[in-house]
């Protein structure tokens, strides 16, 4: 079983499976911790749930991105909700034009969709 430690950079990502717009955060956020070691996913269910070992983790990390798909904006709205500090914000509607489909869609997005968000959090990452 490997030790799980602290990361130097932890997103925050709007994760859900019900339209296209949360598998593509999920999906390049993922991608993008492959690449960078010091770089984890925090659980947003569980700072929504308000768990407290996530909040004292989420609270502890150096750097934090938050990550949302849509207009609607749940992942900072509920980092925002528990006073959780961020250092940078992306936004697939807002910042990429990626847009959301809707309800029943979660396959419906593209490689070149995956790609354009995962250099995004890229860009980010080295931007420090």
């Amino acid at each position: 079983m490997m030790e799980s430690k602290l990361p130097e950079i932890g997103l925050i990502i709007c994760n859900s499976g019900a339209s296209n717009s949360g598998p593509l955060t999920g999906l390049a956020s993922i991608e993008v911790i492959k690449e960078f070691a010091n770089t984890d996913i925090f659980s947003l269910p569980a700072l929504a749930n308000k768990i407290l070992r996530q909040l004292g983790l989420v609270k502890k990390v150096p750097h934090l991105i938050i990550i949302d798909g849509c207009k609607n904006g749940c992942a900072k709205k509920i980092a925002e909700s528990l006073q959780i500090s961020y250092d940078a914000y992306l936004n697939l509607e807002y910042d990429l034009g990626i847009k959301k489909i809707g309800p029943f869609t979660t396959l419906q997005y593209s490689e070149a969709d995956i790609g354009k968000v995962k250099n995004s959090i890229r860009k980010i990452i080295l931007k420090g």
